[in-house]
């Protein structure tokens, strides 16, 4: 029998349980049936009528607490709390029903588990992505982004609920938004610029939501590195052109010259070594732009063996002895003797030396002197290399290893200087996995400069054998 059927029996049976009483009594006292007997039949018929109304009662308070438990399950259903009903079996009250409400427990539960998977996949995907993502409402605040957004604003403490001109500072942007909201375009593609040095393309798109209402997906893809990129090399190609467009000028000056006047052998020598010294030049030039090529290409293999110090440091001496012995300065080093071993290319290790030797000479004064020491620690091994030039100022101390940089006080002073040597040491030493930095003036003197650089130190390979 069903519950609800239940119910309403016992409470049927109650009242004619009352009304047929009632009737047994009226019937006994038609009759003239004695007091005594008269009396009895009352009490049974209360008793009767007492009973009945308690089984009513049962009957309601059991179902009233079935219905208690079904309706709280329902309430933790629709919160996403699934429990087993465990006070329901066959036969009981209200079992049908606790079943219904079991199997689509059941069903819910699925349907949650696959929607919560499909939303952390979804958000782990969005955290993937290396663009910002803000989702926009169809009232134009923000309802939720990726981590890569949070990263970009990490400024705002909570972006989710604000609009986009309160997380960047942009007009047009805002208005743009307000305008894909409003269906009157789909879609919009800018730039954005946040402060000195963040450049970020936008592109805004429309999504539609539910019952007709609009959103919109904001994705910025941070472009600062392409912009950095951009200029350096627009700098590049003006740096390069300038240092070309010298010695061109005057190669070509001194060339009309020889064509208008043959005759005078002095001039014409003259204007052949003008001619030479511009040459060499601009080959020194184009080789530096080719070494700080090919140094640039981290997929180019070095040949990292255990070098000697003291063997690269002599080689790079020799290449400089010419510019050393017009400006009559020596080398004071002890690697010459006995220097500590690296590892390193050869080749390479021989082009740092030289251009900070040539560093050196060129601005030292005449009759001073070069020095190159060293020193290992933890298994690195430091290597300085002085001068008694006049130092570098503090303010352009950050700059020197950037390409084409020169200190204007010495721009023009020395021949020779290509601005790439500092550059080509700071990408060979990065290559070997190594530093390099600069100390001027030098520690206990106004003047003068020390380029420091670290190599990994190496094991000799052929150590003395013990006798």
């Amino acid at each position: 029998m069903r519950p609800q059927l239940r119910l309403r029996f016992g409470l049927l049976l109650s009242v004619w349980g009352f009304f047929f009483a009632a009737l047994f009594l009226s019937a006994l006292y038609r009759n003239g049936q004695t007091v005594d007997n008269f009396a009895v039949a009352q009490y049974i018929v209360i008793v009767a009528g007492f009973f009945l109304a308690l089984l009513s009662l049962v009957f309601i308070v059991k179902t009233n607490h079935s219905v208690g438990i079904l309706s709280r399950a329902a309430d933790s259903i629709g919160q996403g709390k699934v429990g087993p009903l465990t006070q329901f079996y066959p036969g009981q009250y209200l079992y049908p029903l606790a079943k219904s409400i079991r199997e689509n427990a059941e069903r819910v539960e699925s349907y949650i588990k696959t929607i919560t998977e499909q939303k952390s996949q979804l958000e782990s995907i969005l955290d993937g992505i290396e663009e910002g993502i803000l989702l926009l409402n169809s009232s134009g605040r923000i309802d939720s982004s990726n981590r890569a957004a949070r990263n970009m604003f990490s400024s705002v403490l909570e972006l989710r609920g604000r609009r986009p001109l309160e997380v960047i500072r942009n007009t047009e942007l805002q208005a743009a938004c307000g305008r894909v909201l409003a269906n009157e375009i789909h879609s919009f593609h800018s730039e954005v610029v946040m402060g000195t040095d963040r450049f970020y393309h936008v592109h805004i798109v429309r999504v539609e939501q539910s019952l007709g209402e609009y959103g919109a997906i904001i994705a910025l893809h941070d472009i600062s590195e392409l912009k950095r990129l951009e200029k350096v090399r627009r700098d590049f190609v003006a740096n390069a052109s300038h240092e070309l467009r010298t010695p061109l000028t005057s190669i070509k000056g001194y060339t009309e010259m020889l064509l208008s006047d043959e005759s005078d052998p002095e001039v014409r020598n003259s204007c052949l070594e003008v001619i030479s010294k511009n040459t060499d030049s601009m080959i020194k030039l184009v080789n530096d732009l080719l070494q700080l090529a090919r140094v640039e290409d981290y997929d180019n293999t070095t040949d990292m063996r255990p070098v000697k110090t003291g063997e690269a440091l002599l080689e790079a001496w020799k290449a400089c002895t010419p510019l050393a012995e017009r400006k009559n300065i020596v080398l004071e080093s002890p690697l010459l003797q006995e220097g500590p071993l690296v590892l390193a290319d050869f080749e390479q290790l021989v082009q740092v030396f030289r251009n900070l030797l040539e560093n050196g000479l060129r601005y030292s004064e005449a009759g001073g002197k070069v020095d190159v020491f060293a020193h290992e620690q933890d298994g690195r091994v430091t290597i300085g290399v002085g001068d008694s030039g006049p130092g570098i100022p503090r303010k352009d101390q950050q700059r020197i290893f950037e390409r084409f940089f020169r200190v204007e006080r010495h721009r023009g002073k020395e021949a020779g200087s290509t601005g790439l040597g500092l550059a080509i040491c700071r990408h060979i030493l990065r290559n070997h996995g190594g530093t390099i930095w600069v100390e001027s003036p030098r520690q206990g003197m106004s003047s003068g400069s020390i380029f420091f650089f670290t190599l990994p130190a190496a094991k000799d390979p052929n150590p003395p054998q013990s006798r």
